[in-house]
Order: structure tokens, then C-alpha cells, then sequence
């Protein structure tokens, strides 16, 4: 028994800090590979295209990750697709940003105003601004906790400054890797969005095993009038793939919306 004790006494004083789980994650997620494009398929009802295709209709998308700039297009079974994306940049559910994006070259604001503020080089590391320095954030220790079959450490994150600049509420870290497998993050929208709670889970996917975006969901507390209520969406990535390459001319220029 007195062995158990110290054993469980060792255990718990070389386990990481919360703040030092949080940066090795930070660490960890900026080595990660970075494709030179990223193609998936999502519900068209579930993104900021919903409007220009109907409620059946699956949208593929290709990211260029060079530049964040987007092509999307219907696909469907026996059906002529239809493009709905040039060179734009792209949302998730609810307006949600996917995180495929930079910074406009002389430093303003993001194309999309509901996006969070690119703090990185890359897109691929921009999303809900997880590289922000620990420093930013109060980070707690909620306990260990399964994502699929990988065991984490799940933290809560309270930002010290300005919550609208550091949305991050929480991250789901692999204790074997130290890899991000999800994250939560809390962000202000338009006069119509009061807020909206984010949820990514990542994973490995093809024989390069590149971490990316497999499922998203959001709730959204809306405005109306006086009182307020909340949507939801959940929606998996599919058919996700990094082709080699892709013709320059899906990302030359948006194309007007449709009539």
C-alpha cells in the first residue's frame, strides 16, 4: 500500500502542468503538415452557400492552403454540377469560420468580418486562433477524457483580455501526442448572432496521416426581437482529400451570387 501511495505521489508530481500541456500542444499543432490543397464534401444547407443551392445538394470544396482562396461546386448523381465558388474565401455552419484564410496583405481586417484575427502564417493554424500565447489564457485542467478512442486531457481556457480576440473556451489534447484532437471556441457575430459555441475534431487522414478537419458543430444564439434562441448544426467532412494539384482558374475570381 505504502508503495501505491508513492507511485501515485510520483505520478502526480510529473504530470504536466495544465499551461505546459497547453503550449507542447501549440507546439505540436504548428510541426503539423500543412497540404498544398485540401478538398472535402459538407452539406450545402450547413454552410454560408446555403442559399444558392437546395437542401439536398452536397457541396464539394478545394481549399488552396497557399492562400486560404476557395473553389466550391454542387455534386450530386446524375446531376450537372454547379459552381458555386471562385477564388472566395470559405465559412462553416452558421457562419462559422473553417479557419482557411490569411490575413489581407496590408494588415486589415479578414475578408469575412465574422472571422477570428489570423495570428499565424499559415491558415491551417489560424483556426479559433489556438497558437495565441498560453500567457492569453487562464488554462485549468477539467480531467482526462475519450475522443473516439484517444485518450486527452481536456482544457479549459479563460481568456485574461479582450474574449473576442482569444475565443478559445477549450481543446481536447492527446496525452500520447500532445495532439489537438478537438477544440471549442466562443465567438460574437452579426446584429442577427448574439454568439456562437464551436466544435472541431481532428484527425489523421490518408497515408500521410495530415491532421485536418473531420467534424464541425455550432450552436448560435440568435436575436429576435426581445428574446433570443438557439440553432444547431453538426456536420462530418467527407470525402476528405490534398490533391496534388489544381488548375489556377477555380481560384482566378468570386463569381456573383446567383440569381
Amino acid at each position: 500500500m505504502i508503495q501505491l501511495a508513492l507511485f501515485a505521489l510520483a505520478q502526480a508530481t510529473t504530470a504536466p502542468s495544465p499551461d505546459d500541456i497547453f503550449r507542447q500542444a501549440q507546439r505540436v499543432w504548428q510541426a503539423r503538415v500543412v497540404p498544398g490543397y485540401l478538398s472535402f464534401r459538407i452539406d450545402c444547407e450547413n454552410t454560408f452557400l446555403a442559399s444558392l443551392c437546395s437542401e439536398t445538394d452536397r457541396v464539394e470544396f478545394i481549399v488552396r492552403m497557399s492562400d486560404g482562396r476557395s473553389y466550391a461546386r454542387t455534386v450530386a448523381a446524375g446531376a450537372a454540377s454547379k459552381v458555386l465558388l471562385r477564388g472566395g474565401y470559405i465559412a462553416g455552419p452558421l457562419d462559422t469560420p473553417l479557419g482557411f484564410y490569411r490575413a489581407l496583405p496590408d494588415g486589415s481586417a479578414s475578408p469575412l468580418p465574422s472571422l477570428p484575427p489570423n495570428l499565424t502564417a499559415d491558415p491551417l493554424q489560424t483556426i479559433a486562433t489556438v497558437t495565441a500565447s498560453a500567457e492569453v489564457y487562464d488554462v485549468l485542467l477539467a480531467g482526462e477524457e475519450f475522443v473516439g478512442e484517444r485518450l486527452c486531457y481536456h482544457l479549459v481556457l479563460h481568456p485574461r483580455i479582450d474574449p473576442d480576440r482569444y475565443p478559445l473556451r477549450a481543446l481536447w489534447v492527446e496525452e500520447s501526442s500532445f495532439q489537438i484532437v478537438q477544440l471549442t471556441y466562443d465567438r460574437p457575430y452579426d446584429e442577427k448572432h448574439a454568439h456562437a459555441l464551436v466544435w472541431y475534431r481532428f484527425a489523421p487522414i490518408g497515408p500521410a496521416a495530415i491532421w485536418t478537419i473531420v467534424h464541425i458543430e455550432a450552436d448560435a444564439t440568435l436575436r429576435e426581437g426581445s428574446s433570443t434562441r438557439t440553432e444547431r448544426v453538426v456536420d462530418d467532412l467527407n470525402d476528405i482529400n490534398f490533391p496534388a494539384s489544381v488548375p489556377d482558374a477555380y481560384f482566378d475570381s468570386e463569381l456573383p451570387p446567383a440569381d
